[in-house]
């Protein structure tokens, strides 16, 4: 009897999906992070408030993206 060699292709998916899912969460967080802290714009009265608040904003509009964006990834191969 003759092994197969390599993985199961819907393993293989699955696992790049997980990789895809963590690179993009990272680099959601490191972008955030790297914009609000070096730009100061995450910490209250360096700039105005009304910058502070849209940083904010936007942080929470972006994350809101991402996650709809991983739920439709991972809704769309669940099926």
């Amino acid at each position: 009897m003759e092994q197969e060699q390599g993985w199961d292709p819907e393993v293989s998916t699955f696992l790049i999906r997980i990789i895809n899912a963590i690179a993009i969460t990272l680099f959601w967080m490191l972008t955030a992070s790297t914009i609000g802290l070096y730009a100061g714009l995450a910490v209250p009265g360096a700039f105005p408030i009304w910058a502070t608040i849209l940083y904010y904003l936007l942080l929470v509009l972006s994350f809101a993206a991402l996650v709809r964006y991983l739920r439709n990834t991972w809704k769309k191969h669940h099926k």
